[in-house]
Order: C-alpha cells, then sequence, then structure tokens
C-alpha cells in the first residue's frame, strides 16, 4: 500500500479516532477560557509538548518492532505513560489506541496476526495507547519516520480544528487557515522527532492535564477527550 495513502486514511476526521471523537484538549481549554484567536498558539503549544511526546513515543514503537525487539514495545509504552502524567490523558490515548487497533487489524491481518505479535513479545489484541499503534502501523506499511511524524503532527491539528467548529462560533475557512500556516510548526517538530531512537520528549503541558481531568468529570461535554 502507498504510504501517501496509509497517512490519508488513518488521519480522516471520519475514523472513530478522527475529529468527531475527540479535540485533542482543545473542548476543556475552551472551557477553560480559550477563544477561537487564541488556538493556533494553543496548537503550537501543544506541539511542543504532549505532540512532540505522542510523536517521539510512536518513531520509537516503529523502530522496535521493525527490529523484532521481544519486549521492547511493552518498554516504549512504559515510557510514554512516565512522561504522561495525567491518568486522564493516558485513558484517552488508550481509547484512541483502541480504535486504531480495531482498524490496523482488520486491514493488516497478515502483518499483524497474533503470530507476528507473539513473535516480538506484543499483545495480540494491540491493546496499546495511540502512539504505540500508530508506530506499528508505520513499521507494517511503510510509512517512514517522517512522514510518521507528520500523521501525528497533522491528526492532532486537524482534530482542534474539527472541534473547533462545533465548539465556537466560527469561518471553516479560519480552521482550514490553520493547517497550512501551522505547517512549518509541524515541519520542526519532524525534523526535531524523526530521529528519535530511545529518549523520549518529557515537556509538559500542567495546564492542560488538570483541564483534561476536569473534563473527564463534566456532566455535559461533546467529546471524550
Amino acid at each position: 500500500m502507498d504510504p501517501r495513502l496509509v497517512m490519508a486514511m488513518l488521519a480522516d476526521a471520519r475514523l472513530p479516532t478522527g475529529g468527531h471523537a475527540q479535540s485533542a484538549g482543545l473542548e476543556p481549554m475552551v472551557q477553560g477560557g480559550l477563544d477561537a484567536s487564541a488556538i493556533p498558539d494553543y496548537v503550537r503549544t501543544r506541539l511542543r509538548t504532549v505532540t512532540a511526546t505522542e510523536a517521539g513515543t510512536a518513531v520509537v514503537a516503529r523502530r522496535v518492532w521493525l527490529a523484532r525487539d521481544i519486549g521492547a514495545v511493552e518498554a516504549v509504552v512504559q515510557a510514554w505513560a512516565a512522561r504522561t502524567p495525567s491518568h486522564h490523558a493516558r485513558n484517552a490515548a488508550d481509547r484512541l489506541g483502541r480504535g486504531y487497533a480495531r482498524l490496523a487489524r482488520s486491514l493488516w491481518t497478515n502483518e499483524l496476526s497474533p503470530e507476528e505479535c507473539a513473535a516480538r513479545g506484543c499483545r495480540a489484541d494491540l491493546r496499546y495507547p495511540r502512539p504505540v499503534v500508530l508506530g506499528i502501523v508505520a513499521a507494517v506499511t511503510g510509512l517512514d519516520s517522517g512522514d510518521l511524524v507528520r500523521l501525528v503532527a497533522y491528526d492532532d491539528v486537524q482534530a482542534i480544528a474539527a472541534a473547533a467548529l462545533k465548539l465556537l462560533p466560527m469561518d471553516p475557512v479560519d480552521a482550514a487557515r490553520w493547517l497550512l500556516e501551522l505547517e512549518p510548526d509541524i515541519e520542526v517538530l519532524v525534523r526535531e522527532v524523526a530521529g528519535t531512537t530511545g529518549t523520549l520528549s518529557a515537556l509538559g503541558a500542567p495546564r492542560l492535564d488538570h483541564l483534561v481531568g476536569v473534563h473527564a468529570h463534566a456532566s455535559r461535554r461533546l467529546f471524550h477527550a
């Protein structure tokens, strides 16, 4: 399969993991007072923190899957969890990961068979957080590390853009413009993260972690994250 098609498919907002299912933290930020004019700055902050950690995790997961390093995927999960202090954020990533795993196992049945998973000491159902599943999918579909980082970053940006249109009164053209204006920031992330071999980014976003926790207990919300 053409890696470009894989990227387009996995970043599609119509997937259960797409923009209709989660807001990449935007909903709690809006509830905390963020307005539309500040969203691009919020995205840039997220790209440097949460997204950088998830993209680096995906890159390392891809590498260890290709290396057939027994048990290494579990170590990647633990490293990611240590850098994601909010258990609400971890839970959200687990839910998104289940959606991606279901899709991946139905499309790449042979490459992600129980036997292939066992050969790497991995869970047969690929029940891992989102970045780890994306890294494994990249490995079996031929997606290189640079495009994998682009996928993780674009998926975050498009989720935020799609959620913004539901959460705030704004022109859809503005949301589309963000994707173009943020492209240089995404490419900076690609240059900084695509070569990750083992040490993951640990830059945190304490305010977002706090608001994600508040949001998890909200009685009225559109998105689960």
